[in-house]
């Protein structure tokens, strides 16, 4: 039996050693507060540094292993990456280039830590830093990162550790399931909403949104497993798992009423939120969580219903859209337009009963971590303040005095104040005790998404109002 046993296993690792050839350098490392492979510790170390998982042509693992194994080739490598003009003015650096050495920044010591300590200041009272400040920081971690590499204390082999964790994480490094997910999500949508009358493409994009689907479980799946707690611990993490809600809501409300609206829809938008995800400037990395967050039942109970209410939303802001952009070129019949609007109703429905819970149990779980259950941290007042406007929509819609117009305009306008909720008070705000969900940056590409919405809505308004001018 023994012996069975020890076939088995030298199968089993013969296997996994197949599947890992060519992902990335597989040998564990341990590494902010983790065992990881070395591929990963590589990635996210040139990811941060450089601003990319690859350089020149070569695997981040290719990279760093080159400098680890030559400490003396980092102090003259420009690979450190600034992008903030006004960082680089106020360190009297070029500003027509990029990438700067680490004997460069070295040298500029004194400043940075002025202003990283400026900007601590300044959290310590409450008060959010400046963006040199915020982007000094940066840089500092940067600089701490190249330090540590340099001295050989960025890492230590840990071996002997479970070489199928190790396995996943590589695998996921390499399929890179979300990015593969994004696609198929947007050419599913645009396969059965141009398409639906071709019955072969229509086959074709059915099958996109399951491997979507597929994909996108598959790297959540792989999170959880490596982690062994769910992924919602960040903002990209939150992302990630809204949308996967999302679509779930999608095939649900899509299977009770007989109905595929809600998963074409929701296919544009999974994917647009992926796309985001990236686009951001949110560390993908797969971090330790801090002290207050590992509670994992306040996490999973709290955290993961108040991001599914974001799914729920999320989908009612795609269901809107298509409702008015349809209603706009007279593309819903009497019958339709009812199926349409209830179904957007519906969904809506679902989303303040999320965050209205999920808010309650935040309550509970800040009692037992800071002392009190509600203290009109911005955080608690967006998301009640979310809650609160969702719900008057609900209550106008069933009172009958909106129009399924308005209704779905509702659904759509309602989205920017879970946009609020959801990155303002982290990214915009920056203050409160949430600060493990604070970051810096990406806020042209909501802008970018609101001035697009906004647009497109002045564009549908002017549509249905000319075409009942016309018609009256």
């Amino acid at each position: 039996m023994g012996v069975k046993i020890k076939n088995h296993r030298a199968i089993f690792l013969f296997l996994i050693s197949l599947l890992l050839a060519g992902c990335g350098d597989p040998a564990p490392v341990r590494h902010n507060g983790r065992v990881k492979p070395f591929d990963s510790y590589a990635r996210e170390t040139l990811r941060l540094v450089a601003g990319s998982e690859g350089w020149q042509g070569r695997s981040a693992a290719a990279v760093i292993r080159d400098l680890s194994d030559h400490p003396s080739k980092i102090n003259g490598f420009e690979w450190i990456r600034i992008e903030s003009a006004e960082l680089k003015k106020s360190l009297g650096l070029s500003g027509e280039r990029r990438y700067f050495s680490l004997s460069e920044t070295d040298a500029r010591l004194e400043k940075i830590g002025s202003l990283v300590r400026s900007a601590k200041a300044k959290r310590d009272s409450d008060l959010r830093p400046s963006k040199l400040e915020q982007k000094a920081e940066l840089l500092y971690a940067q600089i701490d990162a190249v330090e540590k590499l340099g001295r050989g204390e960025a890492f230590t082999p840990a071996p002997g550790e479970s070489l199928t964790r190790a396995g996943i994480e590589l695998l996921a490094n390499r399929a890179k399931p979300f990015e593969r997910a994004a696609f198929f999500y947007f050419l599913a949508f645009f396969l059965l909403t141009l398409f639906k009358k071709n019955p072969i493409l229509k086959k074709i994009g059915w099958v996109a949104l399951g491997g979507a689907f597929l994909f996108h479980t598959a790297g959540i799946a792989a999170r959880v497993a490596i982690l062994a707690r769910p992924p919602v611990s960040n903002m990209y993490e939150s992302m990630i798992f809204m949308n996967w809600v999302l679509i779930v809501f999608a095939a649900a409300f899509s299977a009770l009423r007989k109905n595929l609206l809600a998963l074409v829809a929701g296919s544009a938008a999974s994917g647009l939120v992926m796309v985001y995800a990236n686009l951001l400037p949110l560390d993908p990395g797969l971090d330790v969580l801090v002290p207050v967050l590992r509670s994992n039942y306040w996490l999973s109970i709290h955290v993961m219903t108040v991001v599914s209410s974001y799914g729920a939303f999320g989908l009612a802001m795609a269901l809107g859209n298509r409702h008015l952009f349809c209603e706009a070129f007279g593309k819903l019949t009497g019958v339709s337009e009812k199926e349409s609007a209830d179904l957007v109703y519906r969904v809506i429905q679902l989303g303040p009963l999320l965050i209205g819970t999920g808010t309650v149990l935040g309550g509970v779980w800040a009692n037992e971590s800071w002392g009190r259950f509600w203290g009109w941290d911005p955080k608690e007042t967006w998301a009640l303040i979310t809650f609160l406007t969702y719900l008057i929509v609900v209550h106008l819609k069933f009172a009958k005095k909106i129009s399924d117009f308005y209704l779905a305009l509702a659904a759509v306008l309602g989205f920017s104040v879970v946009l609020m909720t959801w990155y303002g008070v982290n990214f915009v705000l920056g203050r409160g005790l949430h600060s493990y969900g604070q970051g810096t940056g990406g806020m042209r590409w909501v802008v970018y998404y609101l001035v697009g919405q906004a647009a497109f809505l002045g564009f549908i308004s002017i549509r249905k109002f000319s075409r009942q001018s016309r018609r009256a």
